[in-house]
């Protein structure tokens, strides 16, 4: 038989996946014909460019290159001298992903690990490049539930949930072109290393925008023609816009910047300066807070009921925080008077503790300082690790939150002091996005069976188990929760294990 139902309809967001890949990008490269043989490899390094993320059935897309740059010693016959090898590698990787579908959105984040050069011969060396995918994949629905009987006698077990659902998903891009000024005593002969990271990340929401800001951070190593080794360091702004329906300074929104491509090259010598083109992509996604009142569970006395419910997993208590986490130490760097040219940090996270309103953070930062060697007549490598462990402030946060945390190298300083030792002055910024996952049980239809209630007792005597709610009593002997406190003369209804219930059969 047909019941009589109420039924809403929800906009869920499923995380279908999260999972971590990490792959190898190799190829081989031949050393130009312009360039002398290898003797050394010094030193390589890398930047990410991501060109193209898809969903497809079944699996996820995501094509970009590495471009490499890999210094060495060589050798033209008549002099050693630093040289460097710039290199691209392509890749275009894919991932296989069970229940997903090309509607489906994505929040794929890509991350370079070690970057090795490995001497085939003194013309030709094999590059390979680590990285690191962090898979995310939601899906946008609706879903109809049922939210009210028309039975005169339904029993319900009624709860209000918060939840997040997305309100919207958008993209930008933005292109820097940018000239860099080098030493005007400087005539460049090759640029040997560069390197390229996106910091002071923020966004700024209004009605129906976001508005994107961030800075681009180069740092250019090159040699000159008269030998020598100097480096030129330039950060410059980037904004951009995206339009979002509906959204405002209220709603949670989780964005990332990426780069998609980049072209460094010089411009004649005479002009003393380099040419740079970065394009950023950036990707954001809004949630709205909601509140949803959801049937758990229901019977009735004298109707039997048969229910379909559906799982669905949705986002809770969705939400953002800024922290940052200075460091101003001494370091023994082992280096006597040599020069530093460039050094490289990069921040890494080994552990984040979640406790009620704040998050530890515990990590490294990696440096990799280039320094003369020999007088400045050579090159050299040396790395620190700099250990950290900083607490961030998250009003609102649980020990049962989920979080991301984002790091970020705001400043850095590095005065090379006598004796070989460094003072390291670093600003840390993390952003940290949290959240729960939480199971919900949707009742989707109701019906009515034919009644195989068999009711042989006037009232019953029932001694309460672990675990027993009087809910689940009353369900069992179709009686109501209101009657069994009223019989027993319950002043709430908490119970506990060994209680003696006396039970009255329902009357309608």
């Amino acid at each position: 038989m047909a019941i009589k139902l109420e039924k809403s309809k929800l906009a869920i967001n499923q995380v279908i996946t999260n999972k971590n890949e990490t792959i190898e990008v190799d190829g081989d490269c031949i050393v130009p014909d312009v360039k002398p043989d290898i003797l050394e490899i010094i030193g390589t390094s890398g930047v990410v460019n991501i060109y193209k993320k898809e969903v497809m059935d079944g699996k996820v897309r995501v094509d970009g290159s590495v471009n490499v740059y890999a210094m060495y010693i060589g050798d033209d016959g008549k002099t050693r001298g630093v040289r460097s090898i710039n290199h691209t590698l392509d890749f275009s990787q894919s991932f296989n992903v069970e229940n997903v579908t090309s509607d489906m959105n994505d929040n794929i984040q890509v991350s370079l690990g070690q970057v090795d050069c490995k001497i085939v011969n003194e013309r030709k060396v094999n590059l390979k490049a680590s990285l690191n995918f962090e898979i995310t994949i939601l899906a946008n629905s609706n879903v109809e539930f049922v939210n009210n009987v028309d039975l005169k006698d339904i029993q319900k077990l009624e709860s209000t949930i918060p939840v997040n659902v997305v309100l919207g998903v958008g993209q930008t891009k933005t292109v820097a072109k940018e000239t860099v000024n080098i030493d005007s005593n400087d005539n460049l002969a090759e640029i040997l290393k560069v390197n390229s990271d996106i910091t002071n990340k923020s966004i700024k929401v209004s009605y129906n925008k976001i508005l994107t800001k961030a800075d681009i951070r180069l740092k250019i190593l090159y040699s000159t023609e008269d030998g020598r080794i100097n480096s030129v360091t330039a950060k410059f702004p980037i904004m951009g816009f995206i339009d979002m329906q509906d959204i405002t300074e209220n709603n949670p929104c989780e964005y990332d910047f990426e780069i998609k491509n980049m072209v460094v090259k010089p411009n004649s010598v005479e002009e003393h300066s380099i040419y740079v083109e970065i394009e950023v992509g950036v990707n954001a996604t809004a949630y709205d807070n909601k509140e949803i009142n959801l049937i758990q569970d229901l019977y009735s006395p004298s109707t039997n009921l048969k229910f379909e419910q559906s799982n669905i997993k949705m986002i809770q208590n969705k939400a953002t925080y800024d922290g940052t986490y200075s460091i101003n130490q001494k370091e023994l760097l082992d280096i006597g008077d040599e020069k530093v040219y460039d050094v490289d940090a990069k921040v890494v996270v080994t552990n984040s503790r979640v406790n009620d309103n704040e998050v530890m953070i515990n990590g490294n930062v990696n440096l990799l300082f280039t320094c003369s060697s020999n007088g400045m007549t050579g090159i050299q490598t040396r790395k620190l690790d700099v250990p950290f462990e900083c607490k961030v402030s998250c009003n609102g946060i649980t020990s049962k939150s989920n979080v991301k945390v984002k790091p970020d190298i705001i400043l850095q300083d590095f005065n090379i002091m006598p004796g070989g030792e460094v003072n390291v002055k670093l600003d840390l910024g993390f952003n940290i996005v949290s959240s729960r996952n939480v199971d919900l049980k949707l009742i989707n239809n109701i019906e009515e069976l034919e009644n195989e209630y068999v009711d042989d007792y006037n009232m019953v005597i029932y001694q309460v188990k672990p675990n027993d709610s009087l809910w689940k009593i009353a369900k069992a002997f179709n009686s109501t929760v209101q009657s069994i406190i009223d019989t027993n003369e319950l002043k709430s209804d908490k119970i506990f294990p060994g209680d003696q219930l006396f039970i009255e059969k329902y009357m309608g």
